[in-house]
């Protein structure tokens, strides 16, 4: 997999840290620290699965978004919600966060769990809750750059709105509660910092592909939002991006070749277009053979120390205990298919649109900048 030497979501992130004025973690974007200088008002509006293919592909080089494009930024690896949103919310990589991948091996409960929902990802299994904290949460702990910043300035209001249920209290529909709840919030005050998140049009593309009609409508609604927004808030910057991109999928089904599934030691882990693959012990290069006979044309296979001493998953050192979710090899998807292994699972869900892979389609985000 190649990945472009360019800016990423964790350089924006430490471009909102150093405007505020707090210590950044990374490099930032000259030419974002440049667009925001002069600007007390700033939010950031993340449609999720929102990249550049899919905003080119559903709008018009003279919409509204693409007319304010700014610049091209990567995604994280993987480009997925649970690391890419985590990593721009706290100015730091996955390896650092610990926030690597929509579900993860934890090795202290031997589960696989889903990051956001505290769930086994093998078994739908709700899980207790840590001293009122989820397992992520507890194991992997993050400040965001919110947090950051409203505790050395105080001048500055932040404020994270979501769509309910994700947020109880947040809006459920774009352009009326949405544009209202926030307009309000940036009309009471006059130094800020928002994080506004929509999971459109990415619930779409994951059930329907992502030439639906559903997702064109939706990526047009999120138009629609971004105008009636930043007209009404004309003293208020607003940078529009994505958390990653999205293709349409097929998968396979890693048991259909018993010889290599039987080398497995653990359920696959992470996303199946990078999946996480834990192997019995003395069978690792037994195993690199077969994967590369059956699966070569379609993924690239990192031994576990390959993927870290290429910085697959960022820069920074390795959060504690982050290491022990990363089995014995990582398989990158370079076309369409992710995989997945069926014995693993009661019920097996499909898929017509994902991400999480080394495409530059999944990767590739471009932020447009309004009011600037």
């Amino acid at each position: 997999m190649e990945m472009d030497k360019q800016y990423s979501l964790i350089n924006l992130s430490n471009s909102l840290l150093k405007h505020f004025g707090v210590d950044t973690f990374h490099d930032s974007i000259p030419e974002v620290d440049e667009a925001l200088k002069g600007h007390k008002k700033v939010v950031v509006v993340l449609f999720d699965g929102m990249g550049q293919n899919i905003i080119h592909r559903h709008l018009k080089e003279n919409s509204f978004i693409r007319k304010h494009y700014f610049t091209t930024i990567d995604s994280t690896f993987p480009p997925t919600t649970a690391a890419a949103t985590t990593s721009f919310l706290t100015g730091k990589y996955p390896i650092e966060t610990g926030w690597l991948s929509w579900d993860m091996y934890f090795k202290d409960l031997d589960r696989n769990i889903i990051l956001f929902k505290n769930k086994d990802f093998n078994t739908g299994e709700k899980l207790p809750l840590i001293n009122g904290k989820t397992i992520a949460n507890t194991y992997y702990p993050t400040k965001t750059i919110l947090e950051l910043i409203k505790n050395k300035k105080k001048d500055v209001i932040t404020f994270c709105v979501q769509r309910y249920p994700i947020q109880e209290d947040g809006p459920k529909s774009l352009l009326f509660t949405a544009v209202r709840k926030i307009s309000k919030i940036l009309k009471n005050n006059d130094k800020l910092l928002g994080y506004f998140y929509w999971d459109s049009p990415d619930a779409e593309m994951h059930r329907y592909g992502i030439d639906n009609f559903r997702v064109h409508y939706q990526v047009r609604k999120a138009e629609r939002f971004i105008k009636k927004i930043s007209r009404k808030n004309k003293d208020t910057v607003f940078i529009l991006l994505a958390d990653h991109g999205h293709i349409n999928y097929k998968q396979f089904d890693i048991c259909e070749h018993e010889d290599l599934y039987s080398l497995v030691a653990k359920p696959l882990s992470m996303e199946k277009r990078s999946a996480c693959i834990f192997v019995k012990e003395g069978k690792q290069e037994q195993f690199k053979t077969l994967f590369n006979k059956y699966y070569g044309d379609y993924f690239d296979l990192y031994f576990k120390k390959e993927a870290l001493d290429s910085h697959l998953f960022g820069e920074g050192e390795p959060c504690v205990g982050v290491l022990d979710a990363i089995g014995d090899f990582i398989a990158v998807a370079r076309k369409e298919y992710g995989l997945f292994a069926s014995k693993e699972f009661d019920h097996i869900r499909t898929y017509k649109g994902h991400h999480g892979g080394g495409t530059k389609e999944e990767r590739l985000i471009d932020i447009s900048i309004f009011n600037k």
